[in-house]
């Protein structure tokens, strides 16, 4: 049976991940800059759900990230700019996997960066870890470019060169917004305090 200490943690924990989802959402919902054919930059719409794993660890983290996993793919869905260039089982299947649901529930790897007791969060690790997990988005977005969106290369551009320029144009410029804001958050006492503190 569960103390009151546990039940207070679980509450909090799920109360502040429910807030950092929210969070991450809106942010997706208003992008600096968008693609034509889907990918988009935004104020560091994933440092929220970076900052979950961070905070309350592995189960949180993974749990979150697969919830905001499937708020990304329901938006594409909803918006129809998308899921129309798929016209095969094979590319929807392509797409939903590693376009919207391996590349943004991978973001509960920030548990790793996770201070063990007792000590300070390290803003390297965490750094480290959250471009990591940044590339490795990259990565899953340019499976997808190669295997459905290479067929728009222009004439010319192989398809392999053309999904690293095409993701490249909005992964790197999130990659480096995200870590210039995780930092400047993290830098402050308050927002360390914040993630590091389970009360």
């Amino acid at each position: 049976m569960e103390t009151k200490s546990q039940q207070s943690r679980k509450i909090l924990a799920l109360t502040q991940s429910a807030v950092f989802v929210a969070l991450a959402t809106v942010l997706s919902f208003l992008p600096v800059y968008k693609m034509p054919m889907g990918g988009s930059v935004t104020l560091a719409s994933m440092l929220p759900i970076l900052f979950i794993g961070l905070k309350f660890g592995y189960k949180w983290g993974f749990a979150s990230s697969g919830i905001y996993a499937l708020i990304q793919i329901s938006q594409a869905l909803i918006e129809g700019d998308v899921f129309i260039y798929c016209t095969t089982f094979g590319t929807v299947l392509i797409c939903a996997l590693f376009d919207y649901i391996v590349p943004f529930s991978i973001l509960g790897f920030s548990a790793f960066a996770r201070p063990k007791e007792e000590k300070k969060l390290s803003i390297v690790k965490a750094s480290i870890t959250f471009g990591a997990i940044i590339a490795a988005r990259f990565v899953c977005h340019y499976i997808t470019g190669v295997a459905i969106w290479g067929q728009w290369a222009p004439d010319g551009m192989g398809k392999f060169l053309y999904s690293l320029l095409y993701n490249g144009q909005y992964m790197l410029p999130e990659l480096i917004i995200t870590l210039v804001i995780a930092v400047l958050l993290m830098s402050s006492s308050q927002i360390e305090k914040l993630l590091t503190k389970e009360n």
